[in-house]
């Protein structure tokens, strides 16, 4: 008897729930459709919407029914495809699939890959059929603008989610005319541009929430339609470039709950009547150029205010408190005062006991850290102190601060020693750019929950705790790079370390690299540059799934390991500056750009001609690698080739003309023959490139695992759901240098993306310079000197547009110097010297500015700035100057003739008598010297044979 009345009970509750026949065989239509994109469905789906299955589709996920009438009134669509989906084009939804659903009153398709919608039946009067749909979500999808009109059928609804999509047009108004319903509106970041419209926004009289943030809207807001919808409780406009001073009419939006104009560029000062807008909750008016006295107690009495947010861009904003100790009327749980030039921390913070986040970041505070602000605050999860003048830290006894960031200060103590006890829960710590001293305390290791710690550019030594990676398990983010820390890298480490970037660069770290680094397996960044570390790269570094990998400036001998060239995602490579030898590596293949640094090694052999499989940037410089060029095969994405100060011999391969990309190619002082490929122009400085702005050479994965960390959220809304949140990324600053302007620069990220060179300098290059190189539009720095180049200077030069350095010195050119050349505006440094260049030297612009260096060794060059003349007629008066010249020059070569017989005559004459009288006296010298006369005449007749 119970188990028959169970049983009936049973069945009555499965068919209050049962939706209709017709809504089942529609749901499994809509799932055969989502399944012909792609079989990667969410199982959810896939698994539980089965033809088989005895419960009633109102009990399925996704699926909400009314419990009176049966009938299907929600479908929750969003996040369809975990993988993606099978076609190259977005899906479009077939609305004649929710036909069956004549009851619907909420549709979420938010997540879901879908490019736009359609309908074969009634085009874009399909949503009228649905009488009661209030709700839409179609967010983080590929919609455009061609979406609206179907929504503009669909007068019932009231809360309509269309942020993150490509709607790029401007404010939809006309558009969305019969929503007259309407209360939400999102349409937060699509790209949408222009001003907001006018009179034509008070046709969504009942708007109560307006997101637009994250958008390209422009102008003043005192003059747009936004202030006609006074009736609005949540407005957002942050993260666009709304100019002007912040809205006046905004004094009469009594209802404001919700307001947020941050990341704008709004200036001036900011009016006295925020403190009238007794409602407002939440209030963010950061990241602008406000300037001018701002002053706390406009917000003191906002008793329902939980979020304020002020910072400048300018350093004219300067924030006061007049009565401090009264304090607000209103508990917050966020503030900020960013770069507002505080002298001290508030007063009224002694009397908040619901804060969460405070940020007093970029300021003038000074002295002792304010321990005070923890003790106060006990539910404080977050603070941001960065960038001001603090000189001594002190703790409380325990805390659960989260977040900590003190970077930047003066801080030179120790760290306490029982830091790790004092703030156990702490997630994220920043202590960079500071000045403390000593050991890393022991207690660091105990702090379980640590994911991200920077103690980075400050006095640091010794040797890091010995349980640092085992007992640290959450840690995922270590850099302490530019310290003394000193010892091996690391002591002790288990497989349960969590840990990925690893940066230690720049201290004094010793011994080899051991099998302790080879348990955090997790590794995608290594960075151990800059240290003292010896013997040889372990060849278990290969089985890494590394992204970056920096060992460069130890002492690392032995050869290179080929599994580091086979690690399938990595995009840099540095060992330079080691002891490295032995030939280069083969690499297998990869889908991935990468940089590989190996300069200033001891590498010898050729290259292989796999090593450029899929590189971006080649750094092999200053080594002893010999051979042939490779032939540059399956490489189209390399955009730096630097091969200078090797021993490469043979042509320069036709195969590199197809590098599109090329920005900086430098073969200098190799042994390169033959001529220069007239197809170079098919760089991307000559003909190869499109002329328009280029992206920044950096591929889009040349960041190291991006993670993020997170409070719960402190304040939630229609529109506003705030939790603290921090994103880390690592982006290596490449660093590249290159000859220009007879001296070799350093070009970083922003620079790089603006630079294009060409350097075949002292090679063994003959023939002549092509006339084609003249095509290198955009090339900025072009030095052929020092080879054998012979024949005339290319007329084509003068189109080199964006030339300032062109070095043609050291060669075998001939003829004149093309005068277009004087064309070129930007040049700065010009150098033919040591050729057979003649005639005048060409006049004008930047001609004007070089040195006589520009054209030493050029014997028949003439004219400005040499001393040679370049005339070939004299006039009379000239030539009677001249031939006196030569009559003065011929009498003075007479008289010169003249006085030298008669010198030669005196001094015979004075001679001859002093012999004469040295022979009238006797004595020895004169018996000596007739004997030796005697003797001679003797031995005259000898050998003449006279008796």
């Amino acid at each position: 008897m119970v188990f028959g009345l169970t049983w009936m009970l049973m069945m009555m509750m499965q068919g209050c729930r049962s939706c209709t026949e017709s809504e089942r065989r529609g749901l499994f239509d809509l799932k055969d459709y989502l399944l012909s994109f792609s079989d990667d469905l969410q199982p959810d789906i896939l698994r539980g919407w089965r033809k088989t299955s005895n419960r009633s589709c109102c009990a399925w996920r996704r699926i909400k029914c009314d419990l009176n009438n049966k009938r299907v009134t929600g479908l929750s669509l969003g996040f369809l495809y975990p993988l993606g989906y099978n076609s190259d084009y977005p899906p479009l939804m077939n609305l004649t699939l929710l036909y069956p659903f004549e009851e619907l009153q909420s549709l979420n398709l938010s997540l879901s890959s879908l490019g736009g919608l359609f309908d074969e039946r009634q085009g874009y009067k399909s949503l009228a059929r649905f009488r009661h749909l209030e709700i839409m979500d179609l967010s983080y999808n590929f919609f455009n603008s061609s979406v609206f009109p179907f929504l503009n059928e669909a007068p019932s609804l009231k809360k309509l989610i269309l942020g993150g999509n490509f709607i790029k047009s401007g404010f939809p108004v006309n558009e969305l005319v019969n929503l007259r319903s309407l209360e939400v509106l999102d349409l937060k970041l699509n790209n949408i541009s222009g001003h907001l419209p006018g009179k034509e926004l008070t046709n969504l009289q009942k708007l109560k929430a307006l997101d637009l943030s994250e958008n390209q809207f422009s102008g003043s807001l005192q003059m747009q339609g936004i202030c006609r919808l006074e009736q609005l409780q949540e407005l957002r406009l942050s993260k666009n470039r709304f100019v002007g001073e912040f809205p006046l009419c905004l004094s009469s939006f009594s209802k404001l709950r919700v307001l947020d104009l941050s990341s704008n560029h709004l200036s001036g000062k900011l009016p006295s009547f925020i403190s009238n807008l007794k409602s407002m909750e939440y209030l963010s008016l950061h990241d602008n150029n406000f300037e001018g006295l701002f002053s706390l107690d406009l917000i003191a009495k906002l008793t329902e205010l939980k979020v304020f947010k002020l910072s400048s861009r300018s350093s004219m904003l300067k924030v006061v408190e007049t009565n401090g100790s009264t304090g607000l009327k209103s508990q917050l749980r966020s503030l900020t005062l960013a770069n507002c030039n505080l002298g001290k921390v508030p007063g009224f913070l002694w009397y908040q006991k619901e804060m969460r986040v405070l940020d007093l970041s970029s300021n003038t505070l000074s002295g002792v850290f304010p321990t005070w602000l923890l003790e106060n605050n006990t539910e404080l999860q977050v603070l941001l102190l960065q960038n001001n003048s603090f000189n001594t830290l002190t703790l409380p006894r325990l805390h659960m601060l989260q977040f900590l960031d003190l970077s930047a200060n003066n801080l030179n103590d120790q760290l306490p020693k029982d830091v790790g006890l004092i703030l156990p829960w702490l997630r994220h710590l920043n202590l960079s750019n500071n000045e403390f001293h000593g050991n890393m305390p022991s207690s660091v290791a105990r702090m379980e929950d640590i994911e991200f710690m920077d103690l980075s550019y400050n006095n640091f030594s010794g040797k890091l705790p010995r349980n640092l990676f085992t007992g640290c398990y959450s840690l995922k983010w270590l850099k302490i790079s530019h310290n003394r820390f000193s010892g091996p890298i690391i002591r002790k480490s288990s497989e349960e370390t969590s840990l990925m970037t690893l940066i230690m660069d720049s201290n004094m770290f010793t011994g080899k690299i051991t099998d302790n680094l080879r348990s955090l397996r997790l590794l995608t960044v290594i960075d151990l540059s800059n240290n003292f570390l010896t013997g040889t790269i372990p060849r278990w570094l290969g089985n890494f799934f590394l992204d970056v990998l920096r060992i460069s400036n130890n002492r690392l001998q032995g050869e290179i390991p080929p599994s580091l060239f086979n690690m399938p995602y990595l995009w840099l490579l540095d060992l330079s500056g080691n002891f490295l030898s032995g030939n280069l590596p083969r690499r297998s293949d990869s889908e991935y750009g990468y940089i590989l640094d190996l300069h200033s090694n001891n590498l010898t052999g050729t290259i292989p001609d796999t090593l450029w499989k899929g590189m971006v940037l080649l750094d092999l410089r200053n080594n002893r690698l010999s051979g042939n060029i490779p032939r540059f095969r399956s490489t189209p994405s390399i955009d730096v080739i630097l091969l200078r100060g090797n021993n490469l011999t043979g042509k320069i391969p036709d195969e590199l003309c197809g590098l599109s990309n090329v920005r900086m190619l430098d073969f200098a002082h190799n042994r390169l023959n033959e001529s220069i490929p007239s197809c170079l122009t098919n760089l991307s400085f000559g003909l190869g490139g499109d002329g328009h702005a280029d992206p920044a050479w950096y591929p889009p994965n040349m960041f190291s695992y991006e993670m993020d960390i997170y409070t719960e959220a402190y304040y939630e809304s229609v529109l506003v759901s705030d939790r603290f949140a921090l994103d880390y990324s690592v982006d290596f600053k490449v660093q590249v240098e290159f000859a220009v302007k007879q001296r070799y620069d350093s070009y970083m990220r922003g620079t790089l993306d603006q630079m294009f060179g060409l350097d075949l300098s002292s090679n063994e290059l003959s023939g002549e310079i092509p006339e084609e190189l003249g095509d290198l539009k955009r090339v900025r720095s072009l030095n052929l000197s020092r080879n054998s180049l012979s024949g005339f200077i290319p007329g084509s030069f003068s189109k080199l547009k964006s030339i300032e350095s062109l070095d043609l010195s050291f060669n075998k050119l001939h003829g004149t110097i093309p005068s277009q050349l004087t064309m070129l505006q930007s040049l700065v440094v010009f150098n033919v010297s040591y050729n057979n260049l003649s005639g005048v030297i060409p006049q004008g612009k930047q001609f004007n500015t070089f040195s006589e260096k520009s054209y030493l060794g050029n014997l028949l060059l003439c004219g400005s700035p040499t001393n040679r003349s370049c005339g070939t007629t004299m006039s009379s008066g000239q030539e009677e100057e001249e031939e006196e010249e030569e009559e003065d020059v011929e009498e003075d070569e007479r008289l010169e003739t003249v006085v030298l017989w008669w010198s030669v005559g005196a001094t015979y004459v004075t001679i001859l008598m002093g012999f004469s009288v040295f022979m009238c006296f006797d004595s020895p010298w004169r018996r000596a010297w007739f004997r030796l006369v005697d003797a001679f005449i003797d031995r005259l007749k000898d050998v003449l044979g006279v008796i």
